[in-house]
């Protein structure tokens, strides 16, 4: 369930929503929540991973 939540939020990272609106949009507690299941699921932080797409 977390994993498909992540993938979705790249998508909506990769479309230019900021990252406390995505974490709010997939309905995690707060952007703290969201960034620490991102970074372990993916190995980087939603940042890195938006620096990374470009």
């Amino acid at each position: 369930m977390i994993r498909e939540r992540i993938r979705r939020s790249q998508q909506l990272l990769l479309s230019g929503l900021p990252v406390h609106e995505v974490a709010a949009v997939l309905n995690f507690s707060d952007q703290s929540h969201f960034h620490r299941h991102f970074k372990r699921v993916l190995g980087v932080t939603p940042r890195q991973f938006v620096l990374g797409s470009r």
